[in-house]
């Protein structure tokens, strides 16, 4: 990814709250662009950009900042780059803190989010897969449900590997929908990726929810149909227009040095490998890695178990030199599935006989 590509990855919301703007409900802050009393500067976190709907101006985060501190595009880029790029530094260009700009700018008054807290982006919508989630755990006892924990025992799975990775069902979807609406506005939940642009929760065919954990706190999901999916429908189901996370990743900083992790595709594989006493995580698809996770593994030695197909032996090549650029080391020798089998839970769950990793 050039410099460019991963400058306007940075988070605008984090640009503007480090200036000092003050988020109001439905990321809305005053223009910095021109004058007024009423916050019409709408920041969209999904894409990094901005619209003001009294001066029309708008833009990517790139250009954001650099109108806001008056500087060319070119240097706001490196600017931004020396301030949230972890390592950057060229030229002129070193790590600094932003500073506030136009702080009589900053008089909005708070206004209160559903929660009546402080608009945070991230946590933010990690209430609101927090609240998908309780909202669907006290949902009554339905077919849906018992179908979705028979077909999760299929795969091997006991109930206690299901409760501790929080695994939940959607039973009844028009319940839980029009609970959301009530209780978020519409683009709180399609910024955070739990609806589409029609205004519907996408989870709509894929009742089986997969929540992904960072520092205890819900910051992705992955959905799955129950059973095997008719020709016209996904497997899986993942947020529209969220980054991915890695899953569960909040067991890396809990172990000590030289601890084996397993890189798994998939988090049903990750989940297999754990109930079977074993440290690992999921990229939740070889296709979804990002660069940047290398650095979580610095401290473990790491043992890629991807599928056996051409995805999965290039994918642990390509990684392999990644990590072995961040100095993390890595299993010269791979495991891969035995021909047969589809992924890592489908061979210990149905392989003749026991084998040990």
């Amino acid at each position: 990814m050039d410099l460019l590509a991963q400058v306007r990855d940075i988070s605008i919301i984090q640009v503007a709250t480090d200036l000092g703007y003050q988020l109001q409900f439905n990321r809305k802050i005053l223009c910095p662009f021109h004058d007024e009393n009423t916050a019409s500067l709408v920041l969209y976190p999904q894409t990094n950009t901005f619209h003001c709907f009294g001066c029309g101006k708008h833009g990517d985060v790139v250009s954001f900042y650099a109108d806001i501190s008056k500087q060319e595009y070119r240097t706001a880029m490196h600017e931004l780059a020396a301030n949230y790029l972890p390592g950057y530094q060229i030229g002129g260009y070193k790590q600094k803190g932003l500073q506030k700009v136009a702080p009589e700018r900053v008089r909005a008054k708070k206004i209160a989010t559903p929660n009546a807290g402080t608009y945070v982006y991230r946590s933010y919508h990690s209430d609101i897969y927090e609240e998908f989630q309780r909202i669907c755990d006290r949902q009554p006892a339905h077919q849906i449900g018992l179908d979705a924990i028979d077909y999760l025992q299929s795969r091997g799975f006991t109930e206690k590997t299901l409760r501790d990775f929080r695994i939940f069902v959607v039973t009844d979807y028009e319940t839980v929908h029009a609970h959301l609406r009530n209780t978020f506005s519409l683009l709180d939940l399609q910024e955070s990726g739990l609806y589409n642009e029609r205004g519907n929760l996408i989870f709509y065919r894929h009742p089986i929810i997969i929540p992904y954990y960072r520092n205890g706190r819900i910051v992705f999901l992955q959905a799955r149909v129950i059973g095997a999916p008719a020709d016209t429908i996904s497997r899986y189901q993942f947020l529209s227009g969220v980054p991915v996370e890695l899953f569960n990743q909040d067991i890396l900083p809990k172990l000590g040095p030289r601890n084996r992790v397993y890189v798994t595709e998939g988090a049903f594989d990750c989940m297999t490998l754990t109930q079977l006493g074993l440290h690992a995580v999921s990229l939740g698809s070889v296709t979804m890695f990002k660069r940047e996770w290398a650095k979580l593994f610095r401290r473990v030695e790491v043992f890629f178990y991807f599928d056996n197909d051409d995805a999965g032996k290039k994918a642990a090549i390509e990684f392999s030199g990644t990590f072995t650029q961040h100095g993390i080391s890595i299993h010269t020798q791979p495991r891969t599935v035995p021909d047969g089998y589809k992924d890592v839970n489908d061979y210990f769950t149905n392989r003749p006989k026991p084998d040990f990793l």
